[in-house]
């Protein structure tokens, strides 16, 4: 039995059968969706099981700049490179303990007693 154009739904006899697009067309009635242009196997480009003209193909828009795959490419690289260089901080750092000192007016006078406390001592000969 003949199947049915996905077109008009007329018989489509093998003589006149393009099978494209998993569907079977009338050669007349294969072609763009926009713009009417006949077409073939060589230049139609499918979209959404739908045959289109070079001209009149559905092209993938991005919602925002940051969804190009060339966009997301490059943050997934920064991503990696910023990782070798926080494990190369955290590696260099490793044997060195933390320590947080909040640079007050306290502790700045308390530096320089120590460093006098220290001078003082390398002075003088402590038994």
């Amino acid at each position: 039995m003949n199947p049915p154009c996905a077109r008009c739904g007329k018989i489509v006899y093998p003589t006149e059968k393009v099978n494209c697009l998993d569907k079977n067309w009338h050669k007349g009635c294969f072609h763009c969706e926009v713009c009417k242009m006949t077409l073939n196997m060589k230049n139609y480009k499918g979209y959404d099981k739908k045959p289109y003209c070079n001209a009149h193909y559905p092209k993938t828009s991005f919602t925002i700049v940051t969804d190009t795959p060339e966009n997301l490419r490059l943050k997934q690289q920064s991503e990696l490179q910023s990782q070798v260089k926080y494990k190369k901080d955290f590696e260099d750092s490793k044997g060195r303990g933390f320590s947080i000192v909040s640079d007050t007016p306290e502790m700045q006078r308390l530096r320089r007693t120590q460093e006098q406390i220290s001078n003082v001592c390398s002075v003088c000969v402590c038994v």
